[in-house]
């Protein structure tokens, strides 16, 4: 059974779901409360799936009611609903909620974050990892980001292309921006995949609020090595995708696809930095293991937790309801073979460019990366694509050429 909380201090809102949500989800098991104080209490004598709070309450506040509730129980998911979008509402409600909904919200929308958000907790079945996930605020940013970020937006000589540049080589400013731009608090048609429109579409002033937010006060403050590792690890991701992209462009994959790859690309390893960041010593236990036994990072992390960052990642994209697209693409991209596949997808891109990338990240040649190259060439034979390593060694290789 899936156990479900609303809460909201309009009865009549409350009687309205109750009646509406039993008749179209008869599984799930729902309760409801009229006040934070409430719900608090409710969460004292159970354990909730989900808790959709409105925002906007008298006494405690929705942002508040999260907050108590991500310390009292992280493994529960959260969904705040609002009917206003300024800025302080949502820098409030950054850390605790894991997905923004704007009201009047159509029962289709909520039923489908709620429905999507029990689909994810299939990916992490152990109740302590997901409560790792769910007990983390926000994902922290290199220190320096907010600096050059500011310096940027205060300069009249520099454009949009240069603000963007900042933000898409920082995995977690990233990851914040498209989460809240993509909320219901902009009313979007669709989803925004291109940093750069994300960027636009976000405004100076709460680009420079989350760069704080997630910057300054959750700057990662642990030993050099690990800071180090943090940020190889974001210029990384971005090689992934910017290559990812141009893989696609050379395999005539659409322009939609193309433009999305160059953000699962940032999104791929997001699971890797929630690791990094907040169990950097255990990640140090894992690196180990991976360097003196020849296991893979991926085998070592499930050994060390229980789980191994594609799956993180897609549990946490899942929850603040990235596209479908995006989630089984991180979910998948070291093992695409165990994803049905019988041609080339933006999947396919993402863990050539991310294999070949992590191949050639010691400098060696295309040439010799290709001899020497342990890529699943049965899958890509299955989908017709084995004949194209070759041209993708060459993309791959032009790409880190372009960061040196």
């Amino acid at each position: 059974m899936n156990d479900i909380l609303f809460v909201d201090d309009d009865i009549n809102i409350l009687s309205g779901l109750r009646r509406r949500a039993r008749g179209q989800h008869p599984e799930w098991n729902i309760s409801f409360a009229t006040s934070g104080a409430e719900a608090l209490s409710l969460c004292d004598q159970k354990t909730f799936d989900v808790v959709v709070s409105d925002m906007r309450m008298p006494g405690m506040d929705g942002a508040e009611l999260l907050h108590q509730l991500q310390e009292k129980s992280p493994d529960t998911a959260r969904i705040i609903l609002s009917g206003y979008s300024e800025d302080e509402a949502i820098l409030r409600t950054v850390g605790p909620a894991q997905r923004y909904l704007a009201k009047p919200c159509d029962d289709e929308v909520l039923f489908e974050a709620i429905a999507q958000m029990f689909k994810m907790r299939t990916l992490l079945l152990k109740p302590d990892i997901r409560s790792i996930i769910g007990g983390i605020d926000a994902l922290a940013s290199p220190p320096d980001t907010y600096t050059r970020l500011v310096n940027a937006l205060e300069d009249p000589k520099a454009g949009n292309d240069k603000v963007t540049a900042i933000v898409s080589s920082d995995i977690a400013l990233t990851a914040e921006i498209l989460k809240v731009t993509n909320s219901a608090y902009f009313a979007l048609p669709s989803k925004i995949t291109s940093i750069s429109h994300a960027v636009r579409m976000i405004g100076t002033d709460t680009l420079k609020s989350l760069a704080i937010f997630v910057g300054l006060f959750k700057s990662f403050d642990g030993p050099p090595v690990v800071t180090r590792r943090i940020k190889t690890l974001c210029e990384r991701s971005q090689q992934i995708g910017v290559a990812a992209a141009l893989i696609g462009e050379h395999e005539k994959l659409s322009k939609a696809t193309c433009q999305l790859l160059p953000s699962i690309g940032m999104m791929s390893h997001i699971g890797s930095l929630i690791l990094y960041l907040y169990y950097h010593e255990r990640m140090e236990t894992v690196i180990a293991r991976v360097e003196q036994e020849d296991i893979s990072i991926v085998e070592a992390e499930r050994d060390e937790f229980g789980a191994a960052h594609p799956e993180i990642g897609a549990y946490l994209l899942g929850l603040w309801g990235f596209p479908e697209q995006v989630i089984q693409a991180v979910a998948c991209h070291h093992n695409p073979a165990d994803f049905a596949q019988t041609e080339m997808t933006e999947l396919t891109a993402l863990y050539a460019a991310q294999h070949i990338t992590r191949e050639m990240g010691g400098s060696a040649s295309a040439q010799e990366s290709e001899e020497q190259s342990t890529i699943d060439m049965s899958y890509l034979e299955q989908i017709g694509k084995a004949d194209s390593v070759p041209a993708w060694h060459k993309i791959v290789a032009a790409v880190l050429e372009s960061y040196t």
